[in-house]
């Protein structure tokens, strides 16, 4: 048998023994922590469209190992991947695909491609290098101190509120001030708030990471505890699921009067495109709010209140290296550079 076709392997059984591995918890990071559920479903969806991409070959997608491999074979399974890479990426952009998106399904591809090498020990080569999507910083929306403020102090504005906007008015600004991902604010229980000499805290081990947070807690923060606190109440918020607080948070910053138009811009092979809503408008502020605004504005506050950035990463559980948490970073320079700018305006509007 010829020295091609006795190495070759399928890449979907391989894929598929990838997220087994990950979601069995054989596969752990590299501190040594097991893959968080989110991970091991994004794996899945990579390998659906891997599956409809196969389908539309003339071969099967295959992977060539390559021990003792002679170079004209490099060098054409160089060209191979080069080939394949450049048709798959098409093939996702022709489904409409934005950049965002693209490159974290090649951003997988290539830490399956890791997976094979160092956990596989398979001699596949280093094709997966090659691998590249330019990815688009997106400044992450967030709520300004101002416009929380008013959620939290507005008598006038918490009055006109109904009973159902009233418990996501309370749900947002708690989601605001600890920083917490909406699963961990939901999983909240009333044990993890702890009483001391001190002050009032949160202590837990978030579930994403597993780090472990102390938050230390506002009186308006405690006046929502108490106010949903009861002797059979388990956990500290009323529960609501994630895609029914994404439709109410909405309507609740609608109701705060925020729907100014702010365009939701993403990008596809590099050039911007502007997204529509189902009426064919452009996006208004309240239109971009969900429940990940409130992680997003509670570290944004914290920095541009002043807070040192190691002490925040304490509460919010990054860690030093972190490129998310270097995303709020941008996000404070544009506020202050906003501010600036400001200042400037108004000195040469002196009399």
């Amino acid at each position: 048998m010829p020295y091609k076709e006795k190495n070759r392997v399928l890449l979907l059984p391989l894929f598929k023994k990838f997220i087994s591995d990950t979601a069995s918890g054989r596969r752990l990071t590299p501190a040594g922590k097991r893959i968080c559920k989110g991970a091991v479903q994004q794996y899945m969806e990579v390998f659906k469209l891997l599956e409809q991409f196969n389908q539309l070959q003339n071969n099967p997608m295959r992977i060539q190992l390559l021990n003792k491999a002679p170079i004209r074979l490099l060098q054409s399974e160089k060209l191979y991947w080069k080939r394949l890479f450049r048709s798959f990426t098409y093939w996702l952009y022709q489904k409409n695909y934005f950049d965002g998106y693209v490159h974290t399904i090649v951003k997988i591809f290539r830490t399956f491609f890791n997976y094979l090498i160092k956990e596989q020990n398979l001699l596949v080569g280093n094709f997966h290098h090659q691998f590249k999507i330019p990815s688009q910083t997106i400044t992450p929306i967030v709520l300004e101190p101002q416009q929380l403020k008013f959620l939290i102090t507005d008598s006038t504005f918490k009055n006109s509120l109904s009973n159902t906007l009233e418990k996501i008015n309370d749900i947002f600004i708690f989601g605001c001030t600890v920083g917490l991902r909406y699963g961990d604010l939901m999983k909240l229980k009333t044990t993890d708030v702890q009483y001391s000499p001190n002050g009032v805290f949160i202590i837990l081990r978030t579930s994403k990471t597993g780090t472990q947070v102390k938050i230390p807690l506002p009186q308006y923060v405690l006046d929502i505890i108490h106010k949903y606190q009861s002797k059979k109440r388990r956990y500290v918020l009323p529960r609501l699921a994630n895609s029914n607080m994404n439709l109410q948070v909405k309507k609740l910053m609608e109701a705060a009067g925020w729907i100014y138009n702010l365009p939701k811009i993403r990008y596809r092979q590099g050039k911007p495109v502007e997204l529509k809503n189902k009426q064919g408008n452009s996006f208004r502020f309240c239109d971009h709010i969900t429940t990940h605004t409130m992680r997003r504005t509670a570290i944004t506050t914290l920095l541009l209140m002043g807070v040192e950035e190691n002490m925040v990463r304490t509460i919010s559980g990054h860690s030093p290296g972190s490129k998310e948490f270097y995303k709020y970073i941008a996000v404070v320079q544009n506020y202050l550079n906003q501010q600036v700018m400001s200042a400037y305006d108004k000195l040469l509007n002196l009399p």
